[in-house]
């Protein structure tokens, strides 16, 4: 196996025949900035879709009214908070790993690839979405803006965590 500079360090690609099969090399794989991330994401998720923020504003756009957040509803809301902490942990799992993988060593790198998957892919998401199901724009707004605030801080957190 060779190795070359740039990302055929990172990504050799070896044939066999007909047949190529990619080895991706992960040099380090760090868990406490993914998990700082993620709890830093949920404390920011909590202030934006709070009152304070884009609470109330994204519960009229939702359909979502104060009568349908009863005592009975707050009840199994930890299963829905514990769901969405595992799914930002995941989320900045996989972008720690394109990080990693890329060579990513400083906060700007955890930005610029933080805000490219962003673009790429929640972005390019929410615009399904409105053309689609004819989600208000401002409501995709929000969501996906305060996506990207995630996104950025965490991408800056694992970039630069050494």
């Amino acid at each position: 196996m060779r190795k070359s500079s740039g990302l055929q360090e990172i990504i050799t690609v070896l044939g066999y025949g007909h047949t190529n099969v990619i080895y991706i090399h992960m040099t380090s794989f760090n868990f406490w900035p993914i998990l700082i991330a993620s709890v830093v994401a949920f404390a920011i998720g909590a202030l934006w879709y709070s009152p304070v923020l884009f609470g109330k504003e994204w519960m009229a756009l939702s359909g979502i009214s104060d009568a349908d957040v009863t005592e009975s509803s707050k009840k199994g809301m930890w299963k829905l908070y514990l769901t969405q902490f595992v799914t930002t942990l995941v989320t900045f799992s996989i972008l720690a790993f394109i990080i990693t993988s890329i060579g990513g060593a400083t906060a700007g790198d955890g930005i610029f690839f933080a805000v490219l998957a962003w673009v790429g892919f929640v972005v390019t998401h929410a615009i399904g979405n409105v053309i689609w199901t004819k989600q208000p724009l401002k409501l995709a707004l929000i969501n996906t803006l305060g996506t990207l605030v995630c996104w950025v801080i965490g991408g800056a957190i694992i970039g630069a965590w050494r």
